[in-house]
């Protein structure tokens, strides 16, 4: 299985890039491809 994260904030180090990178990371320890 892969998994995908999409930010479509303009802000740079933002909320919600923040939260997609930390659920990615859990996401690629559990052994998943993330991008």
């Amino acid at each position: 299985m892969k998994a995908i994260g999409i930010v479509g904030s303009p802000r740079k180090n933002g909320n919600t890039e923040i939260l997609t990178s930390h659920t990615l990371k859990a996401i690629a320890e559990e052994g998943l491809d993330t991008e």
